[in-house]
Parts: C-alpha cells; structure tokens; sequence
C-alpha cells in the first residue's frame, strides 16, 4: 500500500463522522498525525496527556519529517516562552501544513491576542528615517531594560551609534546602525560572541513586556484547527463538537467509526549490535529506516560497509535499508506500509535527546583578562607585580596620550604608555595568597626572573628529553580498528562529545604508531574518560595485548572494574580487579592468572605495580590520576612505561595556554565540553538552617535521588548522623570517612552506589572521584573550612544525569574575620561569577604543577602565571632550535590623536583588551579582522580610532623593515634602525621623491626625512609598494 491509498485509508471514517476512534500503538501515533496534516485537515491540534509526552510527539514527527511529500512544520508550544501564543498564531498564518502540539493542560490557557501585540510593536526598515532617542525610550517603554552587552531576551544595548536590542520573540539578538536619525543597517548577532552574520531589510520589535489583550487558547483552536488529534487523553467540549476529531489510546465510551492500523514494535537490541548485524542481513520487514544521531549514523555505516549490506542514506533509493540523522522517540513496523522504524531505543536500550545549543565559554585566562579592574594585581614584564589603578588620559603638546597606571611598592607610580601595554598581563597565580608587590627601582624582581629561568630552562629541558627518548624508541604498532571495535563504540550508550571524540581519534592515532603512546587525558569527572580508556584497552587485547589500569584508591579501582566489566561483557575479554579487598588467596590467583595470560585487563590500587606481578604480555598501560601516587610507585611505574603505550587519565583541569605551550613535546587531550543533557548546578549559599536542610534532602528523595552530605570533621559526622536519623527515619543513612577500616568503606561505597543508602555522609571522601550519577544533592557543612577548588572539586561530584542539581553551601552565623572572607568568596562562587572562575584557575594552575611538577607551582606564583607561560614557550623554542629572535615591536611616536574615545568604547576594560590585542597583532589580517570587529560591535570608527588603527598598521610595517623606531621631533621624522635597513629605505623613499639624510640620533643610526603625514608614512612603508 502506498502513502495515498493509506491517507484514503485514514481520511474515509473522518470524513463520515465528527469523531473516530484510531487503533494503533503510539509511536505510530504521530506518524498518522503528520500524514494528515498534508491533506485538507491541516491545521492540526495534538493534544497529549503530558508535558513529556509533548515532547516526544514532537520529536517523532520532527524525525519522520522524510516520509512528507510536502514541507511539514511540527510546533511544540512552550507556554514557559513568554509570547509562545504570538509564535503560534504567526505560524498559522504562514504556514500550510502544521502540527501544533499541545498537553492537555494547556487547554485552558489564555495566549496574548495577535492583532493588539502587533498595533503595540515597532517595525524597523534599513534606510528609513526615525526618532532614534524617542525609539530607544519607546523601547524602555515596551520592557527592554539598558545592558552593557545583550546577552538575554528584552536586553537593550546602547554604544554611541550602534543600538543592540533582543526581541522575546528572535532567535537571535539584532543590531542597528544609525547615522544620526537614519537606520542604515541592520544585522544578526550571536549573544555569546557578539559578532554579527547576515544583514537584514526589516526587523519588527515587539514589547518585552506589559499588559495586552488576551484570549482563550481553546477559543483559538475554535477558530483554526481543522482536526483535533487526542492521544491517551479526550474531554468532550461543545465548543469543539463542530472541528473534526480522532481519538487514540482511550477506550471510546461512544460507539464511532473506527480506524484499525496493523502495527508492531520492532525486537529490542540492548546494544548487542552483532545481533542488530545479522537482523539487517536476514531484513524480511521490507524497507528499514535506521534513524540515530549523525554519530552512531558513522559508526554504523563504517560496519555495514566491512559486513557488505547495502544501505543508503537517501530515501529516494531502491535500496532496503535506509541510514538517516534524527532523534525519533521510538521506533515501529508497518506492514501497511511496507517499512519500518529501528532507533536508539530499539537498539541501544536507550533514548538520545537531541542536543541543545552550546554557549561559547571564554578561555579562563582571557576572560580573567578582559576582566580587569582597578585594583587587580597586574605584572609588567620589566618592573614587576604592581597594583593596576585604571586608565589616564592627558594631552601633552596638544596630542592626547593614553597610560596605564600601576601603583607599586611603597606608593610609587607607573605610567605606562599605551602603545607598551603588550608588557604588561593581569596577575594569575593559585590559591588565596596575594603575590608581592615589586619596588620600582630595586632589583629584586630581576632576581626572582632570573631564578624563574633557570628553572623553567631545566623543566623545558627535562620535557624535550623525555620526549626525544620515546621518539627513538619502538613499540608495538596496533592493528587499525577491528569490526569487534566499531561495534564497541556504536554500543555506547551516549554521544560522544566533540572533544571526547578527538581524544578518541588522538590515541588511536598514537596507538597505531610504532612509536610508544605517552598521552595525558584532562577532563572533569563525568566528561567520557572511562570510556577513551575502555576503548584504548579493548584495542589493545584485540592484538592480543594484556593492559594494566591503575586507579589511586580501592573504591575507584572498584568502580573501573564494573565499568569495564559492563561496556565489554558482550564481548570474549577477561577482566580481573587486584587490590586490598581481595583475600591473599584471591590474590595469588590472580597473580598466576596474569602471568599466564589468562587474563587480558588487570585494574587495581599501587597493588598491581608490586614486583611479584609479572605479565606475560604487557601491551598498555593506564594511569588514573598518576599525580596521587607516591615517588616510589612512579619509579616502578617508570620501569614499567619504558616500551608500553601509556594512557593517563586526570580530573585537573589545566590552561589552555599551558595545553598550547606544550604541544609539540607532550601529548595532550583536553576534555572541555560537558557531556550533552548535563545540566548547571544550582549554587546556595546560606547560613546554616535544618528547615534548609531538611526541605533540600527532601527535594532530592521525593525523586528517587541520592544526597552527598560533606562535613569536613569526623567528630561532626555523628551529630549529624543523629540529627538526619530523626529527621529521616524511613531512608538509609551511611558514613564514610577515611578512617574506616578498608572492608568497612568498600561496603559503604558500593551500598551508596547499588543507591541502597539513599544519604552519605562523609568527608571530603567523595573528591576521589567517585561516579554517583543518581546522586545530584550536595551540602557542604560548614563550607567555610574548605578552600575554593576544594569546592569546585566536591561540586563537581553532582549533576551527572540529564536533571537540575544543588549544592548547599551553608556556613555557620558566628563567623572569624578569615571565615568572614572566605565567606564573601563563596558569595562570589553562588553566582558562577569571579569566586568561580578563581576556583576553576586555581584548579588549573595545580593542574600546571601537575604536568610541571611541584616546584614549578611556586614560580608560577612569584611571577604570574602568563609570564611563566610566556618564558616557558620562549625557553622550549630556544632548545628545540626554533628561532626566538623575533623583530622587537616598533615604537611609533607621532602628534596624533590615535586612541579610543570614553564615549565610544565607555568601558576601561574593553578599551585595554582592545590596546593590548592591537599590540599583539602579529598579521595584517589580524589587524583588519580586529577593525572589522570594532566597527561591528561599536559602530563607525571616529577619526582617532582610524588613526589607531593606521598606527598599527604602521608598527607592523616597520616591523617587517627591522626599524626600531619612527618618531616626529620639530617637524621632522627620524627613522631608527641598524644601518643596513637604513640604506634599504632610503633608496626606497627615493622613488617615491623623498629625500632622507643619514645621522645619528640618540647616539644610534638614523634616518632623518622631511615631516610626513601618517598616510604617506604607510605608503612609504608598505612592503607591497615600491619594491626596487
């Protein structure tokens, strides 16, 4: 039966009744839905039993949208949206073919009325002349409230000629551009980088809030719907009886025509994909569409092409079996139809949301930059750590110049000329110690660089060497990936992210190679280790390799274990764990077992690396968080690494910068990108209250969750212990600190983990790392005896699976001064703001200690940590015979007014990072992108602005001509520089008729030319122009 014998088929009964009765299973549902909104019942109201079911209604169609001869569009109302109903009666008026999808609840909403919304809003035309200052207060008037930066709906943007504004209803925010009262351009934006894309003719505002006229959703549906499609759900409406109406899922009290589709679910998988393989070879359902997100589409499609099944991944094919992108809900057979449906619930046990949209997060370091305030600690390359102290401008001789103004040492002051601001960063160092304060003049901070040097020269020298050793040597070469090992990967029951997915291709790459892997995997917990590990060790024993994982604790190497033991339990590999819960007896099998090579992965504490363990075959090693081992245990670790591939795994995060310093001399994978699903942590930070703590813990077990309760003293844990027994009677309650005995803890841990203990309270136990996905409650108590990456490290521990998770932060009322200042950190910490990003830095710079070793940590907080970073890539450069010898920046000293206007760019801050990134420009390309951002973000260059930036240009020509110095003295210009060059452009300026006269100026080489303006400076010396 083809599509247009089957809407026959369905459309027949609707046509003889005002209601009938559909008999078919619910994926099917809303495939019969979407069908008829082709025909002359579009538009259709689906009405759904629940806000969950809503979802997944539309999720089916969205994903089935290939089986339309027309364009479908399937609208899934949010009422939480403030102007969803707007939305809505626009889409009806435009478009043809829809589905509305709506719960049953929703019903008895009221939407705003359309035609009163659209009298209160204001249409902008490109070109068109207004009331630009009436506009804007017209825009307060309608709810927008004044911003910096518009980031959030109803935010409005104001920077001299440019109007940024975000209408409740856009996708994204618009920016105008005016030129006194005419609006010459409009433009998209993206809110989190705030650069713009495509131009736009006409843009209609709409209020972002007030009071409107409004009407009955169900009066609404009156006057629209053309059928009405019940699912699990129906109540008779009399305002209704007259729309045509089908109804599923519910018995019928009434006798109607009835619509009967043969239907069935397809088997069940549970991510056995050899069994899912020899289903598509047998394939006696007809046409098969395998419908799953674009990665596990890769995936398959690689095992089909080395299994020879023919596929395709167009629908207009004469093929069987069909390979498309999409997250359907559930999938069905439809014998009707002759075809059928097979998704990730169907064949992985589980159901893939579809992804939202990213937020673009800012590198620590620089957000840490663009970020600075007067009073932030600041570091100038030649003087020191001073105190920054803001921005100065003065007019000197009629010329506006512009300073930097750092406060150091016993009161004296720097003014830094701005075209020197590439000398100075904002101070970052760990940890709550405040760096010291440089004297001017003295040379203490010339010692302490000097000191700095030498020992990043060793530690850079150390890196290279290691590197260089394991570049000579030669291990095994793995074998490419096995069919066995793309079933693996398409057997995880999640997406990788993208980051999860290089890391993936990094270490298969090194792998692959003779030359032996030495990778570090950074990532948070939760953000897809285990699983690169997994990977890596079943590639290993696919050649016939045995591999040794290490884990710093007991329970840790406990839980690699279960992990390890469910993802390959499908697969012939034998896993054993060793550590101190094994009896001896248990033990000494092992051991044999090991040497025998009967078993392929050995996981364990620092058990495993003890000298009677002899594998017979040792292909891989891997190492979770190496960094908590003792100098023992790395020694024999060492032995152990020599020719293996190793794998190391941590939690510590690390800079960026750093990341990019040593790439080249040390194999890295940074895991930045949370897992898809996992949603923020609701930060509290609150005095101590047992009402708190009791509606909190609540919350969290009336969803079948888990409670992370930390108190830092063991002497504490009984009397809360006490207090929570009587608060909650009917759960279990289990303690773990570190001074159980290790049988006591490992059944404590694995209780907590089978969820048989609903509350743990503990110490800071649970920063090992433990995975507890079910538990997403945490309370800190007090958290005022806990550092801030201590914080960052136990909050971590919650907000694993796809819910909201809390952390309470509670403190105790009578408060120390030092509590009293750890407790306005936390403050900052609640908001995700400044306390936060301080935590996640620190974090950061004692995972540079890490990678460094311990004692680089402390250089890194006598100088800052972008000047260690800055050294240590000079220093890495200089051994590995790169050149370091890079031309010093050119002064340029000119009478012209070349900076960037208080009134066009108001805040310092951003007016120093856009100084500092001049300085920094390395390309003519980076200064014309960096002109083309301004001009976008802040509107048309004022004429100092475009002087700043010929300046620019001017500094990176003389740059290229190896000039130290153009400088303007009495009407003329001396031009500094090794003699050499000076006879270069003087012939140069020749033929441009411009006559110089060699001296020497300052007791150094110059050449003296007649006064030129700067625009015939750039042509004088553009390197393009004039060559010979």
């Amino acid at each position: 039966m083809n599509i247009s014998h089957f809407l026959q088929k369905l459309t027949k009964p609707i046509r003889s009744s005002t209601q009938c009765y559909l008999s078919v299973i619910q994926p099917v549902r809303p495939l019969v839905a979407q069908l008829l909104s082709q025909t002359e019942y579009s538009p259709i109201f689906y009405i759904t039993s629940s806000e969950d079911t809503k979802r997944k209604v539309f999720r089916q169609i969205e994903s089935l949208s290939f089986l339309n001869q027309n364009e479908i569009r399937a609208v899934g109302v949010d009422f939480e949206e403030k102007y969803s109903g707007i939305v809505l009666q626009k889409t009806l008026l435009e478009k043809k073919n829809v589905v509305i999808i709506l719960s049953v609840d929703e019903l008895n909403q009221e939407v705003v009325d359309l035609e009163n919304f659209m009298s209160l809003s204001v249409l902008l035309e490109k070109e068109k002349e207004y009331q630009r200052d009436q506009l804007i207060d017209q825009c307060y008037r309608m709810g927008y409230e004044r911003k910096n930066y518009v980031r959030e709906k109803g935010d409005i943007a104001i920077r001299g000629e440019v109007v940024d504004i975000y209408p409740p209803d856009g996708l994204e925010p618009i920016r105008t551009y005016w030129w006194g009262d005419i609006l010459e351009k409009m433009k998209y934006f993206q809110a989190d980088t705030q650069r713009t894309n495509h131009e736009l003719e006409r843009a209609l505002i709409i209020p972002s809030d007030g009071e409107f006229k409004t009407l009955p959703l169900i009066k609404l549906i009156m006057e629209k719907a053309h059928l009405i499609f019940w699912d699990d759900v129906f109540f008779e409406n009399i305002n209704l009886s007259h729309i045509p109406q089908v109804i599923a899922g519910i018995v019928s009290k009434y006798d109607l025509p009835e619509i009967v589709i043969s239907a069935a679910r397809p088997p069940s998988y549970f991510g056995e994909i050899s069994k899912l393989i020899s289903g598509l070879k047998e394939n006696n359902r007809g046409e098969t569409y395998l419908i799953f997100p674009s990665e596990k589409v890769e995936l398959l499609a690689a095992i089909l092409d080395e299994e020879k099944i023919p596929y395709s991944r167009e629908v207009n094919s004469s093929n069987q079996i069909f390979l498309l992108k999409g997250f359907p809900v559930e999938g069905f057979i439809l014998p009707d139809l002759g075809f059928s449906v097979l998704t990730t619930q169907e064949v992985f046990g589980k159901d893939f949301s579809k992804p939202g949209q990213k937020r673009v997060e800012l590198a620590i370091e620089e957000e840490m930059m663009s970020s600075l305030q007067p009073g932030d600690y600041i570091v100038h390359d030649e003087q020191g750590i001073g105190i920054f102290r803001g921005i100065k401008e003065m007019v000197l001789e009629g010329i506006h110049r512009v300073y930097l103004v750092i406060e150091y040492a016993a009161g004296d002051i720097l003014y830094v000329p701005i075209e020197s601001a590439s000398l100075v960063q904002k101070y970052i160092g760990s940890g709550e110690v405040k760096p010291k304060i440089s004297r001017l003049g003295k040379d203490e901070w010339g010692k302490a660089k000097q000191k700095v040097a030498q020992s990043i020269q060793a530690t850079a020298r150390e890196l290279l060497e290691i590197y260089a050793r394991r570049n000579i040597e030669r291990g095994h070469a793995f074998s490419p990936n096995s069919t066995w090992q793309k079933q693996l990967e398409l057997s995880f029951p999640y997406i990788e992210t993208p980051d999860q997915k290089q890391a993936i291709l990094d270490v298969e790459r090194d792998m692959e190679s003779s030359r032996p892997m030495d990778r570090l995997i950074c990532g948070d917990v939760g953000y897809g280790k285990t699983e690169i590990a997994v990977r890596a060790a079943f590639k290993a024993v696919m050649d016939g390799k045995q591999v040794a994982l290490l884990a710093p604790t007991t329970i840790l190497s406990e839980q690699h274990y279960l992990t390890f033991r469910e993802r390959l339990k499908k697969f012939p590999v034998k896993i054993a764990v060793i550590n101190r819960f094994k009896s001896p007896q248990e033990q000494k099998q092992i051991v044999e077992r090991v040497k025998n090579n009967e078993i392929d992965i050995l996981i364990g504490t620092h058990r495993l690396i003890q000298k009677d363990i002899q594998f017979h075959d040792l292909g891989l090693v891997i190492i979770d968080e190496e960094q908590r081992f003792g100098v023992m245990h790395k020694e024999r670790l060492k032995k152990m690494k020599s020719t293996v591939d190793v794998l190391t795994l941590t939690a510590t995060p690390i800079p960026r910068t750093l990341y990019l310093s040593l790439t080249g001399i040390r194999d890295i994978s940074v895991i930045e990108t949370p897992p898809e699903g996992r949603k923020p942590v609701h930060t509290v930070v609150a005095p101590r209250s047992q009402k708190m703590i009791k509606e909190a813990i609540q919350y969290e077990l009336n969803r079948n969750g888990q409670v992370f309760y930390v108190s830092p003293r063991i002497k504490s844990l009984m009397k809360i212990y006490e207090e929570l027994i009587v608060l909650f009677p009917n759960y279990q309650i289990g303690i773990a600190h570190g001074r159980l005995s290790g049988t006591d803890l490992e059944k404590v841990m694995e209780k907590f983990y089978n969820a048989e203990i609903d509350i743990l309270l503990c110490t800071t136990i649970i920063e090992i790392g433990l995975d507890v996905p079910n538990a997403n409650t945490l309370i800190v108590d007090p958290a005022t005896l806990f550092g801030l990456s201590q914080l960052y490290q136990l909050r971590g521990r919650i907000g694993r699976l796809d819910r909201e998770a809390f952390a309470y932060l509670f403190y105790p009322r009578r408060l120390t001064h030092e509590a009293q200042e750890r407790l306005d950190a936390l403050m900052e910490f609640e908001g995700l703001g400044t306390g936060y990003k301080l935590a996640l830095r620190d974090m950061e710079i004692r995972g540079a200690g890490n990678i460094l070793g311990q004692a680089q940590h402390g250089f890194i907080q006598e100088i800052g940590f972008s000047l260690y970073t800055k050294m240590l890539q000079e220093e890495i450069s200089r051994i590995k015979g790169e050149s370091t010898e890079s031309n010093p920046p050119t002064a340029v000293i000119l009478p012209e007014n070349a900076f960037f206007p208080d009134w066009y760019m108001k805040q310092e801050n951003e007016r120093f990072s856009y100084y500092q990134r001049l300085l920094q420009a390395q390309k003519l390309s980076d200064i014309e992108e960096l002109k083309a951002e301004i001009e976008d973000r802040y509107g048309r260059l004022p004429r100092e602005v475009e002087a700043l930036l010929k300046i620019t240009r001017l500094r990176y020509y003389g740059k290229i001509a190896q000039v130290d110095a153009i400088e303007e003295k009495n009407g003329e210009i001396y031009i500094s520089a090794p003699i050499e060059v000076l006879v270069r452009l003087n012939e140069k300026f020749r033929n441009f008729g411009v006559k110089g006269l060699l001296i020497s100026y300052h007791g150094k080489p110059a050449l003296k030319i007649p006064f030129q303006k700067l625009n015939s400076l750039l042509r004088l010396f553009d390197p393009t122009v004039g060559k010979g």
